[in-house]
């Protein structure tokens, strides 16, 4: 079965810790399970993450663009499978909505 929802991309200003997030928030969620964020350091590494989970090249492009241009950005739409939400580390945010 799919999870479909949105991706959120947070860019994060100034400390030390990882300057990016991204969380897989189900459309059947409230919107608050925040567990299965995912962090990183490069925005490289954001956009290798974003291609393995099927996310269009596209999409990627104009996503980062977003987050570099503010702090934020949505990639509405998008269909994951089961397997691809748990080998991604982002089933927490998906078990929310399903409980």
């Amino acid at each position: 079965m799919a999870n479909e929802g949105t991706i959120r991309i947070h860019r994060l200003i100034g400390g030390n810790g990882a300057a990016f997030r991204v969380s897989f928030v189900p459309y059947d969620s409230d919107g608050e399970g925040t567990a299965g964020v995912r962090s990183f350091h490069e925005v490289q590494q954001v956009r290798t993450f974003l291609k393995s989970i099927g996310v269009n090249v596209e999409v990627v492009k104009e996503a980062l663009r977003q987050s570099a241009a503010g702090r934020s950005a949505s990639v509405p739409n998008v269909a994951l499978s089961e397997e691809v939400v748990k080998s991604s580390g982002l089933d927490a945010t998906a078990a929310v909505a399903r409980r």
